[in-house]
């Protein structure tokens, strides 16, 4: 990987030269020859008569030993760079991929872009990627209590934003490079997939307010048909519509069913 082979290279360059040592053996001016090497990213300008104008980006990739975070070439990259995704190889073991820490990785950009994905994808993309977030890191927090002391002690609330977390995991952030429809997904179906797993997520909130059990919720047939929304077709979007359609219907199946045993019962 460039960025670890080029700061190994440093440290036995500095050592060789007798220079003072920083951390870990490597030389004290490693962060600023990083944020020079890192600086050459940016618009340029072709040579030439046209002055056509480009782009530089640079990605880098650092290995640190026993992927240790903490790592002086780690850190010192991470304090230039604006964009970091957190390979994982819990999740490669695992065939999650891409094997991204969802947790880990983070963008700095988020900000530039929310207006062009306001007006060309949809005013709710940001609030959902929040509160998607805010799930999976909720569902972190949960693993460390399920296995403490198991799952019996999470409530019910609780069982059903695991499901939702596993949702957004397994049918959302998974991806599977042999399918010719889930190789690659456009912002505008990102957004109908995510949508449609916290639409269900909101729903299922709603009808534990209302006396359900965690258990009937996560067993409605439409659960399968989420999963595999993936597949659907970039240019048949509107089947999105159809699915959150199915999803009312059998919701409202549920409290009809509900009524007429209380109708029966009374």
């Amino acid at each position: 990987d460039s960025t670890s082979r080029w700061a190994e290279a440093m440290r036995e360059m500095s050592g060789r030269l007798e220079e003072m040592p920083g951390e870990e053996g490597y030389p004290a001016y490693l962060s600023s020859r990083i944020a020079e090497f890192y600086e050459r990213a940016g618009e340029v300008i072709c040579l030439g008569k046209d002055e056509r104008r480009g782009s530089l980006s640079i990605i880098g990739a650092v290995s640190p030993p026993g992927g240790d975070l903490s790592d002086p070439v780690v850190q010192a990259t991470l304090r230039i760079v604006k964009v970091f995704w957190g390979l994982e190889d819990k999740l490669a073991f695992r065939r999650h991929f891409p094997a991204i820490n969802w947790l880990r990785s983070y963008s700095l950009y988020i900000t530039n872009i929310e207006d062009f994905i306001s007006s060309q994808i949809s005013p709710e993309f940001t609030s959902l990627r929040r509160e998607a977030m805010r799930i999976l890191q909720r569902e972190a927090e949960l693993e460390e209590i399920v296995r403490l002391v198991g799952q019996d002690s999470l409530s019910s609330q609780e069982k059903i934003l695991l499901e939702t977390a596993k949702s957004i995991r397994e049918d959302f952030l998974h991806q599977n490079a042999f399918d010719a429809q889930d190789t690659y997904t456009s912002f505008k179906k990102q957004y109908r997939m995510m949508k449609l797993i916290l639409f269900y997520n909101e729903k299922c909130f709603e009808l534990l307010k209302s006396g359900f059990n965690e258990k009937i919720l996560l067993n409605l047939s439409v659960r399968a048909e989420i999963a595999r929304s993936k597949f659907i077709d970039e240019n048949k979007l509107e089947q999105f519509d159809l699915l959150e359609e199915k999803i009312k219907q059998e919701i409202n199946a549920l409290l009809s069913t509900r009524a007429k045993e209380e109708t029966a019962n009374a």
